[in-house]
Formats: C-alpha cells, sequence, structure tokens
C-alpha cells in the first residue's frame, strides 16, 4: 500500500508545485509570454464553439466538479481491497499511467496524490499491470475466456476492443448505476457518438490521458511564416475561419525545391514542404464532416457515404492535395524520431505544417523553434464546428464479465474519473501542455478550441469501414478518383457489419445475468 498520510503528502505537493504555480501566475513577464511577438493578436475568444458549446467549457473544469458528491462514498470501507487495473504499456510516446509512483513530474505526481485521495477515501489499494499494447487485447480475451477474476477493470484499444465485444466479455456501462456516465467528466461526445441500442461497453475520460493526448490536431512553423510575410493564423482559427483551402495556400506558399531536382524526400536535401504527416487522411476526411455512417430518424447507424456528396466533395479534395508529387505535402515515416519521421521532418524546418497528435506539444517543446497550434481545418466556413478527431486506437475504459463487484468497481472508477476531471486535467492542461509546451497564449486559447471539439466517428472504432477506408487512402496516395467504384466494391460489407453490430448488442450479457 502506498504511503497515505494524504495531509502531509498534500502540504509537500503544494510546497513542490509552488514555483511552477508562480510561473502560471506571472507569465506576462516571464519566456512564456503570448502576446509579446505578436502585438496585433486580438485575444478575443469569437467562435461559436468556445462561447456556446457546454463541452468545450471543460478545460477548466472547477465549478462544476465541485458540484458532484458521489452516493454513498462517504460511508464505504472496502477493507484494504487491492483495485487492479490492466492496462497499455508505453504506445506512441503518450502518457499512459493510471498509478505511477512520485516522481517529481507534475503529471505523475498529480496521478499519485489523486489516487491517494481515492485510495483513503475507500481504504483501497489502487494498482496498474501492463501489457504491451498490441498484445493487450488478446491478453484480456484469453483471461476472460478461462473465467480469471484479475483485473477488475481494463484499458484496451478500441480498435482491437470492439472486434471481442460479441463474444460477451464485457459489461454495459449504461446498466451499472455507479458509473455516471451522462456527466461531463466522462467523454460525452464519444459516448453519444459509441451508444449502439442503448448499449455502451468502453467509454473514455481523462483517468487515461491517451484520449486526450491522442486527439489529432496541427502545428505550424511561426519563424517561416513570417519570413514568407504570411499571417499567423491564430485568429483566423479561433473565428470559425481556418479551412482546408486556407490551408492549401499557406502550403503552397511554403513549398520550395530549394535547388533540389524533385519533391522527393532526401534526409540530406533541401526541399521544403507545405506539410508533413504520415497519411491519415481519414482524420483529415473526419475534421471536414465527412463520415460514413451516420444515424437516422430512430438513432441507427447507416451506411451513407455512398450517396453523401458532401463525403465524396471531401474526398475528391484529399485526392486532389495528397496525390500530386508537388510539394504541397509529404506523407513521411511515421515512427516519429525516426530519420524521415515526420517530427523529424518538421524540426528540421523541412515544412511549414506538421499534422499529429496532441502529444506533440510536449515532444516538440525542447525544439529550438518557434510553433503554433491550430485545430484541423474545416472543409469551408458554412462547416457550423470544427472536429478533432481522437485517434482510434485510443485505449477505452471497460469491465470484464469475470469482475464479481459491479457496485464497487463503478463507485471506485467513478470517483477516480471525477477526481481526474477536477484535478488532473486542470494541471495538465495547464503546465504539462500549455505552460510547458504550448508557451504562448494564442496557442492555449486554440488548445481549449481543440478540447471542446474532441470525438471521434463509430465506423473507425467498431471497424465497420476498415477495408474501405484502406481504399480510400490507397486512392488520396496515388492520385487516384476512382471513388465511385471503391464504394461499390465494399458498401455491401460495410453494411454487413453495420448490421452484425445490430443484431448482437441486444443480445449481448446484461449486468444482472
Amino acid at each position: 500500500m502506498k504511503f497515505s498520510l494524504k495531509n502531509v503528502l498534500i502540504i509537500v505537493m503544494v510546497i513542490c508545485m509552488l514555483p511552477i504555480t508562480l510561473l502560471a501566475s506571472c507569465g506576462e513577464s516571464g519566456s512564456n509570454a503570448g502576446y509579446n511577438d505578436t502585438e496585433d493578436y486580438e485575444h478575443t475568444l469569437s467562435s461559436k464553439e468556445i462561447a456556446d458549446s457546454l463541452w468545450a467549457a471543460t478545460y477548466d473544469p472547477g465549478t462544476t466538479a465541485e458540484t458532484y458528491v458521489p452516493g454513498g462514498a462517504e460511508e464505504v470501507d472496502y477493507e484494504g481491497y487491492k483495485f487492479t487495473f490492466l492496462n497499455t504499456a508505453e504506445q506512441y510516446l503518450m502518457y499512459n499511467y493510471i498509478d505511477p509512483e512520485l516522481t517529481g513530474d507534475v503529471l505523475d505526481d498529480t496521478c499519485y496524490e489523486r489516487n491517494i485521495v481515492v485510495e483513503d477515501k475507500f481504504n483501497i489499494e489502487i494498482s496498474e499491470e501492463q501489457q504491451p499494447f498490441e498484445k493487450l487485447a488478446t491478453f484480456a480475451k484469453n483471461l476472460i475466456l478461462n473465467d480469471e477474476d484479475v483485473y477488475d477493470a481494463m484499458y484496451i484499444p478500441t480498435s482491437h476492443l470492439t472486434p471481442i465485444i460479441s463474444e460477451n466479455l464485457f459489461y454495459d456501462l449504461m446498466e451499472i448505476e455507479e458509473l455516471h456516465m451522462e456527466q461531463i467528466w466522462w467523454d460525452q461526445p464519444l459516448i453519444t457518438r459509441n451508444i449502439i441500442e442503448d448499449r455502451l461497453f468502453y467509454a473514455t475520460s481523462d483517468l487515461h490521458l491517451m484520449a486526450f493526448e491522442g486527439v489529432w490536431c496541427m502545428y505550424f512553423n511561426e519563424n517561416m511564416m513570417k519570413e514568407l510575410n504570411l499571417e499567423l493564423p491564430y485568429q483566423m482559427a479561433l473565428d470559425g475561419k481556418w479551412t482546408f483551402d486556407q490551408l492549401k495556400q499557406y502550403c503552397s506558399a511554403a513549398a520550395n525545391l530549394n535547388g533540389d531536382a524533385t519533391w522527393n524526400f532526401d534526409p540530406y536535401g533541401n526541399v521544403r514542404y507545405g506539410m508533413v504527416d504520415f497519411g491519415n487522411s481519414l482524420y483529415s476526411a473526419y475534421s471536414m464532416g465527412a463520415v460514413f455512417a451516420s444515424r437516422d430518424e430512430n438513432g441507427r447507424y447507416q451506411f451513407t457515404a455512398d450517396t453523401d456528396q458532401h463525403f465524396l466533395s471531401v474526398w475528391e479534395s484529399l485526392i486532389n492535395f495528397y496525390g500530386p508529387q508537388n510539394g504541397l505535402q509529404l506523407i513521411a515515416n511515421g515512427e516519429d524520431l525516426a530519420t524521415d519521421g515526420y517530427f523529424t521532418v518538421f524540426m528540421a524546418d523541412r515544412a511549414m505544417f506538421l499534422h499529429a497528435e496532441l502529444k506533440g506539444a510536449t515532444m516538440l517543446r525542447e525544439w529550438s523553434g518557434d510553433f503554433g497550434l491550430l485545430p484541423e481545418p474545416k472543409y469551408d466556413e458554412n462547416q457550423e464546428n470544427y472536429e478533432s478527431i481522437v485517434f482510434f486506437e485510443c485505449p477505452a475504459f471497460c469491465i470484464p464479465t469475470t469482475n464479481t463487484n459491479l457496485e464497487r468497481t463503478g463507485t471506485i472508477v467513478d470517483y477516480l474519473t471525477y477526481e481526474s476531471y477536477k484535478e488532473l486535467l486542470p494541471r495538465y492542461y495547464d503546465i504539462h501542455v500549455s505552460l510547458k509546451a504550448l508557451g504562448k497564449q494564442e496557442s492555449i486559447d486554440v488548445l481549449k478550441l481543440i478540447r471542446g471539439t474532441r470525438g471521434a466517428e463509430p465506423s473507425f472504432f467498431y471497424a465497420w469501414t476498415d477495408d474501405l477506408s484502406t481504399e480510400l487512402r490507397r486512392l488520396a496516395g496515388s492520385n487516384e478518383f476512382s471513388l465511385a467504384s471503391a464504394m461499390q466494391t465494399y458498401k455491401d460489407a460495410v453494411i454487413s457489419r453495420i448490421n452484425a453490430t445490430y443484431d448482437t448488442y441486444p443480445a449481448l450479457r446484461h449486468a444482472g445475468d
């Protein structure tokens, strides 16, 4: 059991955090002051998303979180029970820990203190055991099939989890009354999109930060923009005017052979590109409002991509952007820091934009260059909201059917989630990302916008469109406009998978079975 003299530890934590807190309150005179080098920045959060969206406000959870009192939590004593999570080992250089040691790192220490609070409240011990990312789902499946009650809760990548839900291995979270799934400390945009037949077998929240670090966004090279006399696009984004056409214009201004013979990438060459990523045009399509499946009037998902003119127009635009070898973009190695990796290309001043996950903010904080943050662009200004997609291998919380005490599990996990939202998220937001990594107030304001528009398309999580998605990405990379043929080839398979999900879900195991 961890050392749990809570009051002493809290005092120590406050003392340890004091210099950072002072830095945050004195930012205008320090190196992280945001407006010194962009005097024309208006600092007006005028976009409709920030003004109107409840979810967009969750970067500042104080008042909402304080209103929650977990039912019966003050009276519960679990008599030293060891509550164990199955979790993924580190993957994609994102923060993956649930139960870290006290190390002096802001996130480690805040997670540690959060666990101390919950352990003391319920008289429990919290622990986690990790398995390699790619082996995690198979490991969990074998345990459950062998009826081994080892883990109270699990975090499994959604892309690996959904195929085994149909084998009756997880409980419906909506049936566990101690889990307040309707509350804001759970990721509502993902939850509402992933409820099928009023059932939900996995969810995400700030208890596991990969759901935040895995949201896709864009970084840009400020110095390069200034050299080219281009407007820094912060206010454009906050005004809701950051669009795909704007991205293309900026990329066109940046693309330059610089004396090289071709646009082919050479680590020792001079070509400068508009944007670098590793080929996830699927994410760009989602950000521009192109989805494979939509709910009908009865709330049931239907495959609509083949008849949705907006979907087809978005993908034609992506093929035009990704296909030609004209320097507007470079598909680089997906290994983050490889010699030809997408982060390496950006940090070598070889591209104006980097298309990557939010984890990039911390990866870039030691870079000597100046960078800014943007959401992925809208298709055009007629699109009402930005759409910031969470990567579809995001680990999600689920409860195995070997668990014999759902009331205890629901009580503990919901309170851990609440404490994460109330205490961990502000620390992560204000220090780990904002001050340490982003540094400039302009980027911090954009981060609020990204946080408020996170979501994901169920087609990715439920693997309805895997083969069609692969084909569309191939078309984009090879400059082929065979969209109608691709739809015709894969349509029946997509519809069959959607129907199979709807046929399976009502018959899956209930919490009381």
